[in-house]
């Protein structure tokens, strides 16, 4: 089930890296900006989840984080990371904000492996 859900995702966020890219649109980097941390905050739900459920000897919560987090994790971080990389070859101006919204992702990516793994 979530095989089709992250094919679109991916999909629809390289579209949206390759439109706002090739025409420097700030609204469409935004908009995937935006996709990508609402995305991070549905991985986050189940990280935190993982968090609350430690303590118990049959930790079911695990299953989501590693079948749901994770793969969300690593797919919203290589498309925030080719965004960037994306971003910073084509040497677009007035791209500041976004890249720091994409760099704060990726640290709030990165917490969220941290914390997930020390939940096991």
């Amino acid at each position: 089930m979530l095989i089709p859900i992250i094919i679109l995702f991916v999909t629809i966020s390289v579209t949206l890296i390759i439109i706002g890219v090739f025409k420097t649109s700030r609204k469409i980097l935004s908009a995937l900006s935006i996709i990508l941390w609402l995305c991070s905050l549905v991985s986050a739900f189940f990280v935190g989840w993982a968090w609350l459920e430690r303590a118990y000897s049959e930790n079911w919560a695990m299953y989501g984080f590693f079948f749901i987090s994770l793969p969300i994790i690593i797919t919203a971080g290589v498309l925030a990371t080719v965004t960037i990389l994306a971003v910073k070859v084509r040497k677009i101006e007035n791209m500041k904000e976004i890249l720091l919204r994409l760099y704060l992702l990726l640290i709030f990516l990165a917490a969220q492996v941290v914390v997930g793994f020390f939940s096991a």
